[in-house]
């Protein structure tokens, strides 16, 4: 079976100094990102975008170390086990855990996680479907062991409980209260995690002081405070590290070779992330993009090696082949080369199937995991209509959009040629969880239900689920790599990296390989 290798994170340049804000305390930690998601604490109505504020706060069962491995370090697990017909997952927890509010965290939180919050009608996690879908039942045989009986074998499973590779995390039962559609919070936000909810300004900012007694006391944080910012702008986010506003910016990769220049550092976690251009609600027959000419026409339209030269400067970008098959996947075929860039082939293409003149909408979400996508949107609209397309841009904060990919049913209008949006995927080395968020069907626990051919794409997955052993899981998975390579459902831009500049008071980032867990209790002062 491959091993999953992939370099830690790198500084690239040196520090120079600049002046601390006078309103910035010594011991604060200031982080800028793009938007705050949904705006929730809740992390059943949260996904995968939200952890770069609710995962500081929520430990994982199971983590990712620097090269990518699932581990116990960084986890509330210190081992765990799959049955040999993977259809039960055993987990022995670590003790001494305590929420922040001092009370012990135990194996029924874990049940209640997992078996109840997680499962509910109004959860809308990434895997929440997967999760209601799959678990049996949920069982605490003591206060410190879990057993998690599935209804189908898994054998992938403990990666979709891992940071890296999932957003579930742990969540104490008296923290919430049960209502008649679900559960809500109870009182201020708790977790486990190194960093402590303090307050939040819609839109303005969130506060978190450093959890002391963490139980891992490596991790405990060498800032007393950290204070999340949100700002919309990539410059505007670069500008507050140069004035001393901020200590750290998640920026736009081409903001790279500028914060180099400034003398700040630049920190970059390769290949975290996957920005795919994902074609939605194209399993509706009446929509043009049901027909795989049309998919074709806009994969052959577009010039990515262009977007990944203009916006992926100096190794921030590279290309991939088909969906979320990076080189460290399972299922990684090297002989399967990027979509080319063919206009003619798009022109010819359309005049084949007499198009219509339907408009092909562009959605344009801006995310904390690619804020480079609304001018990459941009450039994408100018390429399909060079092509013969007719197209129309729609801005929309990913909060408001994501109720149309993630409601049942979903909300894409028929009148459209197709429904385009950048997806900002992890790099998940497994695969399969990536298939269950973006393409199986809402019936087979799908999130964005992203495949033009449901019953098709649904009957591969049960195949895969029912796989037990990696090395088998491996040779399927490039079966269905090669398959879904010309059926053109998902139109690969670039595996980016997240890219942070980093002011003079940053020392060191040791985030996990993969997924959003960014662990910024690991951020060090500089010496």
């Amino acid at each position: 079976m491959r091993h999953i290798l992939l370099a830690g994170v790198t500084a690239l340049s040196m520090a120079v100094n600049v002046p601390m804000s006078s309103a910035q305390s010594a011991d604060e930690l200031r982080v800028t990102v793009a938007n705050f998601g949904r705006e929730v604490f809740d992390m059943g109505l949260t996904s995968t975008q939200d952890l770069q504020y609710t995962g500081h706060m929520n430990d994982p069962l199971i983590a990712g170390d620097e090269n990518g491995q699932l581990t116990s370090k960084r986890a509330l697990t210190t081992s765990w086990s799959m049955s040999p017909d993977a259809k039960q997952f055993t987990a022995k927890l670590r003790e001494g855990v305590r929420w922040h509010d001092g009370k012990p965290f135990t194996s029924d939180d874990v049940v209640f996680t997992l078996g109840e919050r997680l499962v509910a009608p109004d959860a809308v996690c990434s895997y929440c479907g997967y999760l209601r879908r799959n678990i049996e039942k949920v069982e605490a045989p003591d206060g410190y062991t879990v057993v998690v009986t599935l209804r189908d074998a898994d054998v992938t499973f403990p990666s979709v409980l891992s940071s890296r590779d999932g957003d579930v995390r742990m969540l104490a039962r008296h923290n919430f209260k049960k209502t008649s559609g679900g559960y809500e919070l109870a009182g201020t936000p708790i977790g486990t995690g190194p960093w402590k909810y303090v307050s939040f300004e819609r839109g303005v900012a969130i506060q978190m002081a450093a959890n002391e007694d963490y139980w891992d006391k490596e991790r405990i944080p060498a800032f007393k405070a950290m204070r999340l910012i949100p700002r919309a702008q990539p410059s505007t986010r670069l500008a507050m590290v140069r004035s001393g506003e901020a200590d750290m910016a998640f920026i736009d990769p081409r903001q790279a070779p500028d914060v180099k220049k400034a003398g700040l550092k630049v920190l970059m976690l390769d290949g975290s992330t996957l920005s795919l251009l994902a074609l939605l609600g194209c399993w509706q027959p009446e929509m043009l993009c049901h027909n795989k000419p049309i998919r074709e026409a806009i994969a052959s339209a577009i010039d990515m090696q262009a977007i990944i030269k203009r916006y992926y400067p100096e190794g921030t970008g590279k290309p991939i082949s088909n969906a979320f098959w990076t080189e460290a996947a399972l299922g990684y075929d090297p002989a399967i080369k990027p979509y080319a860039y063919n206009p003619q082939r798009a022109r010819e293409l359309l005049k084949s199937i007499n198009y219509d003149g339907r408009k092909v909408r562009l959605w344009s979400v801006q995310t904390n995991s690619s804020p480079e996508s609304p001018e990459i949107i941009q450039l994408i609209e100018g390429y399909l209509r060079a092509a013969g397309f007719q197209t129309e841009i729609t801005p929309m904060e990913i909060g408001a959009f994501r109720p149309r990919y993630a409601n049942n049913p979903q909300n894409f209008e028929t009148s459209y040629a197709a429904h385009l949006y950048i997806d900002s995927s992890g790099a998940r080395p497994m695969v399969l969880p990536n298939l269950t968020i973006s393409w199986i069907s809402k019936a087979a626990g799908g999130n964005i239900q992203g495949y033009a051919d449901l019953p098709a794409i649904d009957a591969a997955y049960k195949k895969l689920r029912a796989i037990t052993n990696l090395d088998e899981l491996d040779k399927q998975l490039r079966e269905l790599n090669h398959q879904t390579y010309g059926e053109y459902n998902l139109i690969p831009i670039a595996a980016r990296a997240v890219i942070a500049a980093a002011g003079p008071r940053v020392g060191t980032w040791s985030p996990g390989r993969y997924g959003f867990a960014w662990n910024l209790e690991t951020v060090t002062r500089a010496k």
